[in-house]
């Protein structure tokens, strides 16, 4: 193998492991917005029910408190299959460390 060779397959490792921590990087942001998104549906949803349980609730109180706890068993699982893939995205990375002699 040339000097030039070693030389680009180096780069190229550089280039993959920079693509690889942009993914990581993006898939984080896009786990903390669904947390984010979590946090305040849960703030939403005690907003109804604490209406609900001094006596003045909403008037579709009910159907928002539907659509809330849906919205966030959604955000939650979607979350979870995140988590999975990254967990197996993880497992599924291989050493590429060089050992041909050279």
């Amino acid at each position: 193998m040339s000097l030039l060779d070693k030389m680009k397959e180096t780069a190229q490792k550089g280039v993959d492991k920079t693509k690889e921590a942009v993914n990581t990087g993006q898939e984080k942001l896009e786990e903390r917005k669904l947390e984010k998104k979590i946090e305040e549906l849960k703030e939403e949803l005690g907003g109804l029910v604490y209406g609900q349980k001094i006596g003045s609730p909403a008037e579709n109180a009910d159907a928002e408190i539907v659509r809330i706890v849906d919205e966030i068993t959604a955000a939650e699982e979607e979350l979870a299959k995140a988590d999975t893939t990254d967990k197996a995205d993880k497992a599924d990375t291989t050493d590429t460390t060089d050992t041909t002699d050279g």
